[in-house]
């Protein structure tokens, strides 16, 4: 039984930092076919180096903190998971393109804004970063709400997107390395990328509302599909 539920809690971060990555590839995509489109910042919201710092920086503190997540609640209780059935439905590959669609229109109307090129892109950056973070903050439960003591609770999740909130915040706030083309930023510049960020959370969490209704019912998730031929663990 104890190497069924670690096999299962493997899976579930699998799951975890898929939908994570796949709904950040999703905004890149997005992102740069909406500047292309409206000549935002030339049709470039990024430059390569910022494409790099948040992939190998920003991201990866997060990607860790999926990968190594504590076992979820009720991981035992679920049915077992189909053969067949492929890591991502069709209903998650549906919820990754919205939210992923979201996190590149709001950080292009952030870009759009500013006169000034290098405040637009340094907000772009910025914005996006905390995008990254509040997504794979809602991405540790599909249905469970993100405010919840268990996230308090959890010192490695915390120190992890601690760091990836740091990684956003230093090359802004104290000019190094000065090789990203960054502004500095004020504080209402900061509390409007942020509001757009914890947006986003409330938009996942009337997702999920809607989600925990219909769980007796259905839900559209690996946890309740039904079992047909050779099942796995």
């Amino acid at each position: 039984m104890k190497a069924v539920e670690y096999g299962r809690s493997i899976y579930d971060n699998l799951s975890k930092y898929v939908r994570f990555q796949m709904t950040a590839l999703v905004a890149f995509i997005a992102s740069y076919l909406i500047a292309a489109f409206l000549r935002i910042l030339g049709g470039v919201p990024f430059t390569p180096l910022v494409v790099l710092w948040i992939n190998f920086l920003v991201q990866v503190p997060i990607a860790l903190a999926l990968g190594f997540d504590n076992p979820a609640p009720g991981l035992m209780e679920r049915k077992p998971r189909p053969l067949s059935q492929p890591v991502l439905s069709r209903y998650q590959w549906a919820r990754i393109i919205f939210l992923g669609l979201l996190v590149a229109v709001g950080t292009m109307f952030l870009e759009i804004q500013p006169a000034d090129a290098a405040v637009a892109a340094t907000m772009g950056f910025v914005v996006f970063s905390l995008f990254n973070i509040t997504v794979g903050l809602t991405v540790r439960n599909e249905t469970r709400s993100v405010f919840n003591r268990e996230m308090i609770s959890d010192r490695r999740q915390l120190l992890l997107m601690g760091i990836s909130l740091l990684l956003t915040w230093v090359p802004v706030a104290t000019g190094f390395p000065r090789f990203l083309g960054l502004a500095e930023l004020n504080g209402y510049a900061w509390l409007i990328c942020i509001g757009f960020a914890f947006a986003l959370v409330l938009v996942d969490e009337i997702i999920k509302f809607f989600l925990r209704r219909r769980a007796p019912a259905a839900k559209p998730t690996e946890e309740t599909l039904p079992v047909s031929g050779p099942a796995a663990a």
